[in-house]
């Protein structure tokens, strides 16, 4: 069974809008875009998506990914902040915007990787 909303399984390279109340502590809040991190096979066969936060605070400090000229969404992608969510749920009001650039998604794939040292894991 494959999942999506009203036709749409968000891909691994979208930009989405994506509700991320309700919120604690100092998690990310409030309705923003989304850069989805997870996989295209992931989010079919689970209904969820894993994300990095998209933020429109000009951030230059390690971890943060400025999106280039050519993307409508202005700002940085925070990806030291994944967060997953259900995105068949009606709260989460997820829908698409635009695509990453490859190197934004590498560039953020490569730090993801490094919160979790999947390399230790592998014995590399």
């Amino acid at each position: 069974m494959a999942y999506d909303i009203k036709g749409y399984t968000p891909k691994q390279g979208d930009i989405v809008w994506i509700n991320f109340n309700p919120s604690a502590g100092r998690e990310i809040r409030k309705k923003r875009p989304a850069l989805v991190i997870s996989s295209d096979a992931y989010n079919a066969s689970t209904g969820f998506i894993q994300v990095c936060p998209i933020t429109s605070t000009d951030r230059t400090k390690k971890g943060f990914i400025e999106l280039s000229d050519e993307h409508n969404v202005k700002g940085s992608i925070n990806a030291m902040q994944i967060k997953g969510f259900d995105f068949l749920s009606k709260e989460r009001a997820v829908t698409y915007i635009e695509k990453a650039t490859g190197a934004e998604l590498g560039m953020a794939a490569q730090i993801v990787s490094s919160i979790f040292s999947f390399d230790d894991l592998m014995g590399e």
